[in-house]
């Protein structure tokens, strides 16, 4: 499934300032994009782009990190959080109210279905043919109460509803999140799907929206100019929006009913063909059978048990894992020395320490381009020499770490609760830290790797 056309509105409104953001970046988006995303964001002294962005840049950059069975709820609530906590030290480091807040609603597009999720007031529709079809309900206080702990009536909701609803947002404190989800797999060639932060709604009802979507003459209206003609100069809050039309391609469906037309096809040509068997074909299947059961238990079955072990071609059970980049760093299975360094590079080969539990290590396999390379020529080199990097940080920050050696580079993010450990072999490195909330701030460490650097530790503290 794939987007087939895209529209998008990123307006001001009334507002003095842009709040809410969407991705891909306006202008940007192409058909090749399978994640969008609408943020509508609020804060004092109108910073609500700084949630907005911050949230929105990493769900971004993290949901096609997970595949497709593992999206649930639970999944979305775990990275909103750990979104959110980039938020609160954003606010921490430049001393920024934490009402700082913002929605999210997101779509990913996968080949046979949609996964949709929100959290708050942005909307999401699935549209075909000018009906809808699937409307979010908005996230507030009194709605969770009815889907969480079901102790007060929908027609209460309505009236708590009428008297003070307060939505929900994503905020920079440690309120709960609850986003929810949905799977859509009944998609078509057609279906459109809006995401909208709550400000496009303001003067456009779903009539409006359907009337824009209904089938007549769609290939000569543009609905996001529908769209901003009706909400231009009469909007007060920003409005911003994605519209997507999907071509959903071949259906599974279609390619299951081909396999069981071709099952039954050949279950009528086996019927047809079906009688008695001559007895040479018997004789010779039977020839066939003993012969290959003479050559399995004469050849393929040495009688010495340690030539059987000679002959063994796969690779052991206790051999870690792959290079991260082939001969630079690793992680091997082995724990190292540690030693205590801020803001410098020291060496200390004595005092051996156990690694923290919360100590996280890049694992990236062997690079393509590496060749076949000899598993035990691997384990001899891990085991011969290797030196221990620790990283600790003050701030959010990511990491590229580059050979000497190799065009490549690893990428890495660290954050303040986080002991990162990479293991680096002979030779030249150079590692980038570059602060997530500000890019301006970087710190470059610079490491050559002797031979004689076996099972050394060296720990690095970041501090912008």
């Amino acid at each position: 499934m794939k987007a087939e056309k895209i529209y998008y509105l990123f307006e001001p409104g009334h507002k003095r300032n842009q709040e809410d953001y969407i991705w891909p970046i306006p202008g940007e988006a192409t058909v090749t994009d399978k994640v969008f995303i609408v943020c509508d964001g609020a804060g004092s002294f109108d910073n609500g782009e700084i949630a907005s962005k911050l949230i929105c840049q990493f769900m971004a950059a993290k949901v096609l990190k997970y595949p497709e069975y593992k999206f649930s709820e639970e999944l979305i609530d775990k990275l909103l959080i750990e979104a959110r906590e980039r938020l609160i030290t954003y606010t921490r480091e430049y001393r920024l109210d934490t009402n700082l807040t913002t929605t999210f609603s997101m779509l990913i597009l996968y080949d046979q279905k949609v996964f949709l999720s929100w959290f708050g007031d942005s909307r999401i529709y699935h549209l075909r043919d000018g009906e809808i079809l699937f409307k979010s309900e908005d996230t507030t206080h009194v709605n969770e109460l009815v889907l969480h702990e079901a102790d007060i009536s929908r027609d209460e909701s309505r009236l708590l509803l009428g008297q003070k609803a307060v939505s929900h947002a994503i905020k920079a404190d440690s309120s709960p999140i609850y986003a929810q989800a949905r799977w859509i797999e009944d998609v078509r060639d057609g279906d459109y799907f809006l995401l909208c932060s709550k400000g496009l709604l303001e003067k456009i009802t779903d009539e409006d929206i359907k009337f824009l979507l209904r089938p007549n003459d769609q290939e000569n209206i543009n609905p996001a100019n529908s769209l901003r003609e009706l909400s231009a100069e009469k909007t007060m809050d920003n409005y911003s929006m994605y519209l997507i039309r999907v071509s959903a391609g071949p259906q599974k469906k279609s390619v299951n009913n081909g396999i069981a037309k071709a099952r039954k096809g050949a279950t009528r040509t086996r019927k047809q063909r079906s009688g008695k068997v001559p007895p040479m074909l018997i004789l010779s299947v039977v020839m066939v059978v003993a012969l290959t059961l003479f050559f399995y238990f004469t050849r393929s079955r040495p009688g010495d048990p340690a030539l059987r072990h000679m002959n063994q071609t796969t690779q052991p059970m206790d051999v870690g894992n792959h290079d991260s980049v082939v001969n630079t760093v690793t992680r091997p299975a082995l724990a190292a020395p540690n030693a205590t360094v801020k803001d410098s590079v020291k060496a200390n080969r004595d005092k051996p320490q156990a690694t923290p539990q919360n100590e996280s290590f890049i694992d990236i396999r062997d690079a393509a381009k590496s060749g076949q390379a000899d598993q035990t020529a691997i384990k001899k080199e891990k085991s011969a020499s290797q030196m221990k990097v620790k990283f600790t940080s003050d701030e959010s920050c990511n990491l590229k770490i580059v050979s000497a050696s190799l065009d490549e580079a690893i990428d890495w993010d660290l954050s303040p609760n986080d002991v990162g450990t990479i293991y680096l072999k002979p030779g030249k490195y150079s590692i980038v830290a570059t602060s997530v909330s500000d890019h301006s701030k970087t710190k470059t460490y610079h490491f050559d790797v002797k031979a004689g650097d076996t099972h050394s530790t060296q720990n690095v503290h970041i501090s912008f």
